[in-house]
């Protein structure tokens, strides 16, 4: 239900008072159109999936959690589905940034010895 006023988010059509329950069968029937194995992919695999693809596309955890509505950072982890290629990604971002870092140290280094007037 949505809000205060109490109404369903999946109305029934032949009853204002219900709501759609159980969108299995149609669930079941897109998955088996896509080629895909309806007993392996359930509608919880669409809540999983989204949360792979924001972590994997560098939204922070913190966001991800706010979007998922996780009450926890550690339930928004066990989403994310990490492997090791994604590790190895953001640990070469982070050496790029520290390379970065030490040629700037070099370079003022280099400027700060040519302006004393030493020759390297």
């Amino acid at each position: 239900m949505i809000g205060s006023n109490q109404q369903w988010l999946f109305p029934s059509k032949r009853s204002a008072s219900t709501h759609v329950m159980n969108i299995e069968k149609a669930f079941r029937r897109v998955v088996a159109r896509a080629g895909l194995n309806p007993k392996e992919i359930v509608r919880h695999t669409l809540r999983h999936t989204a949360i792979m693809h924001l972590v994997q596309a560098g939204v922070d955890l913190p966001t991800v959690q706010r979007i998922s509505g996780h009450k926890s950072l550690q339930m928004v982890v066990r989403y994310s589905h990490q492997n090791g290629s994604h590790i190895q990604s953001a640990m070469d971002k982070l050496e790029k940034r520290y390379e970065i870092y030490a040629n700037k140290i070099i370079n003022n280094e280099q400027k700060n010895d040519e302006a004393m007037g030493h020759v390297t």
